[in-house]
Formats: C-alpha cells, structure tokens, sequence
C-alpha cells in the first residue's frame, strides 16, 4: 500500500482511531486503547506507527490465512536483519478496500 494520508478520526476517553489512506482507495484503520489517558493529538500517529510495524511483524512464523504464499507466510518482514528475529504483541486493525 502506498501511503498518501494518515490522520486521527476518533479520540475518545477510552479510545484513538487513527486510519493510514493509502492509493486505489485502501485504508486501514487502527483503535487503540486510550484508558491510561496517555495518547494525544501530539503522539497518537507515531503510537499507531509503531503499532503496524510490530503487527507486520506478529506472529509470522505462523502460516496466515490469505499469504500469497509460503515464503510470504513464514516471513518476518524484515529482510534487513537476516536473523530471523521477530516481535509480537497483540493487536488488532481493520483493512478496507473502498473501490
């Protein structure tokens, strides 16, 4: 995805709904928990930032349902590092296609 626009849509006491526009129409939108207060207008964008980079990476030693293939299953994304290592969280996003 080509990333063209990123921007808050939601800012709740609880909650932050950042999405990341990309060309041909895709988004993904991202909520992440606010109840500890500490995102804001000022870091919300790096939080989900950082956020997608550990969710390419989660877990993707693990086959996943829609890879283009193996190799892109058993990938960790980081063809920089060549050792394999890999970070995981929990997370979660939504990917829409608007076309």
């Amino acid at each position: 995805m080509q990333l063209i626009e990123t921007r808050i849509i939601s800012m709740s006491g609880s909650a932050v709904t950042v999405e990341f526009i990309g060309e041909g129409n895709e988004m993904v939108s991202l909520t992440m928990s606010n109840s500890d207060g500490n995102l804001n207008e000022e870091n919300a964008i790096a939080h989900a930032k950082a956020v997608m980079i550990q969710l390419a990476t989660f877990d993707a030693d693990i086959p996943a349902r829609g890879s283009v293939n193996r190799y892109d299953a058993l990938s960790n994304g980081n063809f920089e590092a060549g050792d394999g290592s890999r970070t995981s969280g929990s997370l979660s996003a939504t990917v829409t296609d608007r076309s």
